[in-house]
């Protein structure tokens, strides 16, 4: 049983081909010098039709040995008349060769050339050497066109499974070159405060007990310690134990516990309930804030909203706004247009949220500003 678009175009095919014979019969006035063949058309038209409508894109062996079967009636009644009817045959064993497996590849070529030689048996003729000698021969075409159908499905699946291990590999090499980009950059973040340190660390060896060293030990290395945890909790994955996440109460915490200057607008919309991680939650989502505040002139919209499927939090700023290069690159880590950015606060939020399921967007705001969309659906 099958389900590829290929099969589909026979399914159809085969019901305007017999739609196409049937009206070409018609207009050369053969449904009244032979009316059973008319008749034959249209039961295989109805049950093809009724095939199509009823197993949608479903197909098996039935369908070819009815297309067989709906042949070797045509043959028999136009026999000797019409002898090319019988190249019709190849159709449907050309086909069912891309279905049928190995061991069985030549079951329609000799069921094909069994009804064949029926309708010479029903004639009487099938002992006569002409009639031999054409029903061998047709076997050996079926048998033949079986067999470059199940050529070409082999070549094909080689083909496909050769394109999918290149599209593995491709993908592979992008993770790789990822990971050798954000390791350069991580270790450029790491380098400048390890300076910072080395230095301090050596003027203390010279005997020099400036308190500034000291201090400047104590700010590198807490700079340190701040970007190894903001890593890790990137490169951590999302198996953190989910809950339900009332949004509302996580976001008016988050901003009515912070001190700005900026005015925080908050839009509630009520009962807009999650399945996802609170604590994880809490620093996508304060990530956001923090960086639309940053990033504010004066005022910070956060709004959230909630639709039949989907719930979401967009949260607006009136500052300068993303050109399009900054919007391309904004949730990749170490990325930042900020002086003392780390780059790695709307990297780890877009972990968090797509991690729960959830999509994090970047957009202009109506305020002027930047606009962050995070959305879930429910």
């Amino acid at each position: 049983m099958s389900s590829s678009p290929f099969f589909n175009y026979y399914r159809i095919g085969r019901f305007i081909f017999a739609l196409t014979l049937l009206i070409a019969f018609q207009i050369a006035g053969l449904p009244y010098a032979i009316p059973s063949l008319r008749n034959i058309l249209v039961i295989y038209m109805s049950i093809v039709l009724l095939r199509l409508i009823l197993t949608r894109r479903k197909m098996n062996y039935f369908d070819f040995l009815l297309d067989i079967v709906f042949i070797t009636a045509m043959v028999y009644i136009s026999f000797g008349i019409y002898s090319y009817l019988t190249l019709i045959y190849l159709f449907p064993i050309f086909f069912s060769s891309f279905l049928i497996k190995s061991r069985k590849m030549f079951l329609f070529p000799v069921i094909s050339a069994i009804l064949y030689s029926a309708v010479y048996y029903s004639y009487g003729i099938i002992l006569e050497r002409g009639s031999f000698l054409n029903i061998s021969l047709h076997f050996v075409a079926f048998s033949l066109i079986a067999l470059a159908g199940y050529n070409l499905k082999t070549r094909m699946e080689q083909q496909e499974n050769y394109i999918r291990s290149l599209e593995e590999e491709k993908t592979k090499m992008q993770g790789l070159e990822r990971l050798y980009r954000v390791s350069a950059d991580l270790a450029h973040e790491l380098r400048n405060p390890l300076a910072s340190i080395s230095a301090a660390v050596q003027f203390l060896n010279e005997g020099k007990t400036d308190r500034q060293f000291i201090d400047m030990l104590m700010t590198e290395t807490k700079r340190l310690t701040n970007l190894v945890n903001d890593f890790l909790l990137f490169a951590r994955p999302s198996d953190a134990p989910r809950e339900n996440v009332d949004l509302s109460e996580m976001l008016r915490m988050l901003v009515d516990n912070r001190t700005t200057d900026k005015k925080i607008i908050f839009a509630n919309a009520h009962n807009s309930v999650i399945s996802a991680n609170r604590t994880f939650m809490e620093i996508a989502a304060n990530n956001i804030i923090k960086n639309a505040i940053e990033a504010a002139q004066t005022s910070v919209k956060v709004t959230l909203w909630k639709t039949t499927g989907e719930i979401g939090i967009d949260v607006d700023d009136d500052g300068p706004g993303m050109n399009d290069e900054t919007r391309d690159k904004i949730f990749e880590p170490f990325f930042t247009t900020k002086p003392n950015g780390t780059g790695l606060g709307l990297a780890i939020a877009y972990r968090i949220i797509t991690g729960f399921g959830g999509t994090l967007r970047a957009d202009s705001s109506t305020l002027g500003g930047a606009k962050f969309s995070m959305i879930f659906k429910i």
